[in-house]
């Protein structure tokens, strides 16, 4: 974008949001028709021209958080409004996570990170900041085939770049059934390397994914294969934490494909501090049995999504007391 698509960006940004014009007299002012002023308007959010930041503390949404963190044990949850729109929402869930993240960091910690939207968003949001010795560790591989896969693909990376990080890739295939082939990839000293890391990290940044949902699941739609998927329905997968597969329990399943991954193994899960930052309507009933598993320290959520989670867990309950 050059300085005078910026300049008009900025421009409009001011009189709707600073002086309060509508868009119609912003259109009559600039000369152009008012849907190109909502237009750009929207694009100047996408940009981070304009950065809208609501204060979540209402009555509703303390007593959702509240609610979550005594039923689960979460020491820290952070609850956002659920918009209209699933990419709204997601997009406000990694503002929120960005925000609670700059808490976190300080020089000389170690993150694990994982891929995906709601990761991305987060990423996309986080202000630069300038920290010493900040390492930033893929928890598991990312090898991929198709360009649309590598905006996610290096979220890792571009988060490395904003605090003046060093980033540890796994080049690697996600799973390996091949156990010598597994066995000669793991010593490669890349990816011994990263692995080793991966136990040392200081905490883990990472979403959820579901399984047969409607909606593209990357993990579940490109990584596995129609047997394995058959299987692990099964045995009842609920979903998928830092592509290890979990019962509703938020139980890890006992299933060849959560041995076979190139990362991280499930003790390191168990044992490390963990950000989850999910959320949307597909997501609820994986987030439910992940926190039933209690991995979970610090959550970032939205409201209609956690309700749903605490429903079902006051329906299942009521039903075996």
């Amino acid at each position: 974008m050059d300085t005078k698509d910026r300049d008009l960006l900025v421009e409009i940004s001011v009189m709707y949001y600073l002086e309060g014009k509508t868009q119609t007299e912003i259109s009559k002012e600039m000369f152009m028709s008012r849907p190109k002023v909502s237009r750009l308007l929207k694009k100047a959010r996408d940009l981070n021209i304009v950065d809208i930041k609501i204060n979540y503390d209402s009555d509703d949404i303390n007593r959702v958080a509240k609610q979550i963190q005594h039923r689960f044990g979460v020491s820290n949850v952070i609850v956002v409004k659920t918009l209209s729109s699933e990419e709204e929402t997601i997009r406000q869930i990694g503002k929120a996570a960005a925000n609670e993240l700059k808490y976190y960091i300080k020089d000389g910690v170690k993150i694990g990170m994982s891929w995906g939207r709601t990761v991305k968003a987060m990423v996309d949001a986080f202000k630069p900041k300038n920290m010493k010795d900040i390492k930033i560790v893929e928890l598991f591989g990312a090898v991929e085939y198709g360009d649309e896969s590598q905006e996610y693909l290096s979220i890792g990376y571009e988060f490395s770049q904003k605090v003046n990080g060093t980033y540890y890739s796994l080049p690697s295939p996600l799973y390996i059934n091949d156990v010598q082939t597994r066995k000669i990839l793991m010593e490669n000293p890349i990816i011994k390397n990263t692995i080793t890391m991966i136990d040392d990290c200081d905490f883990i940044v990472t979403s959820i994914g579901v399984v047969n949902s409607s909606l593209p699941q990357r993990i579940w739609d490109a990584h596995v294969d129609p047997k394995s998927r058959k299987e692990l329905l099964d045995l009842g997968a609920q979903g998928y934490l830092c592509a290890h597969f979990f019962d509703q329990n938020g139980q890890f399943i006992n299933h060849p494909i959560n041995d076979n991954i190139i990362g991280i193994k499930t003790d390191s899960i168990r044992n490390n501090q963990i950000m989850l930052i999910a959320g949307g309507p597909t997501k609820w009933a994986g987030i439910h049995a992940i926190l039933k598993g209690g991995y979970v320290n610090t959550l970032v959520s939205d409201d209609e999504t956690l309700k749903k989670v605490l429903a079902e867990d006051k329906k299942i309950r009521g039903e075996f007391l």
